[in-house]
C-alpha cells in the first residue's frame, strides 16, 4: 500500500461506481480478491481513520503510519470479519488499538491535537474537527489558544481522551464508541463527562473560559 500526496493511504484506482456500493458489498468483493473494491474502501474511510489517529496521537507521521497499518490489517483480516458490527466500526477499533499501542510504546503525548471550545459541550457528535476558526482574535491569539487546547487535551487520562476524540471530533455514536473500545455505553458516557469536566476545569484555571 502506498501513501497519497496529502499523506493518507492511496486508494487503488476504485471505479467511480464503487462510491454507490454499500460497505457490505465492498467487503464481500474484497474477500473475492477485488482490488478495486478494496481501493474504494480505502478511499471511503482513509480520511476519517487518519483524523482519529492524528487527534489521538497528535503527530502526523505517527497518524499516517497507523492509518496505513489499519488498511494492511483490514486487507489481511477481512475474511475474519463477521459483520456483527458495521465495517467502519471495525476499522475504527483497529485504528484505536494501534494508536493506543503506539502512544503507550513510545510514551508520546498528544501533540498538534486541535479542539475547539465548542467541543466541551455535547453537540450530538460530528462537530468539532478543527481548532478555533477565524474570529475577532488575531491570528497570533488564535494560535496561542490552539496550543493551550492541544496541551489540555494531551493531559487527559488516556481512556477519557480516546472517548472524547471519537465522540467530539470523529462524531461516533455512544454505541459505536462502546464497540470500538469494548466497554459499556455507560462507561463511554462517564468518560466523556469526565473529559469535558477536566478540560473545563483546566481551561478555567488558565483563564481561557
Amino acid at each position: 500500500m502506498t501513501l497519497g500526496e496529502q499523506g493518507s493511504p492511496a486508494a487503488v484506482a476504485p471505479a467511480s461506481s464503487a462510491l454507490e456500493v454499500s460497505d457490505t458489498e465492498l467487503a464481500d468483493a474484497c474477500r473475492r480478491g477485488d482490488e478495486q473494491a478494496f481501493g474504494a474502501l480505502v478511499q471511503r474511510y482513509k480520511d476519517r481513520l487518519y483524523n482519529v489517529a492524528y487527534r489521538y496521537l497528535g503527530n502526523r507521521e505517527d497518524a499516517l503510519d497507523v492509518c496505513q497499518e489499519v488498511f494492511i490489517r483490514a486487507y489481511r483480516g477481512l475474511d475474519g470479519f463477521q459483520g456483527t458490527s458495521q465495517l467502519y466500526t471495525w476499522l475504527h477499533t483497529i485504528a484505536v488499538n494501534l494508536a493506543r499501542n503506539r502512544l503507550r510504546d513510545q510514551s508520546r503525548k498528544g501533540r498538534n491535537q486541535g479542539i475547539s471550545l465548542e467541543a466541551l459541550t455535547e453537540t450530538g457528535g460530528g462537530g468539532a474537527h478543527a481548532a478555533p476558526g477565524p474570529g475577532p482574535c488575531s491570528e497570533a491569539q488564535s494560535h496561542e489558544l490552539e496550543e493551550i487546547l492541544q496541551q489540555c487535551l494531551g493531559e487527559l487520562p488516556e481512556p477519557c481522551r480516546l472517548a472524547f476524540v471519537l465522540r467530539t471530533m470523529e462524531g461516533l455514536s455512544y454505541q459505536e464508541i462502546a464497540e470500538a473500545l469494548d466497554c459499556p455505553k455507560g462507561t463511554v458516557k462517564s468518560r466523556l463527562n469526565q473529559a469535558r469536566t477536566l478540560l473545563r476545569e483546566r481551561l478555567n484555571a488558565l483563564g481561557v473560559l
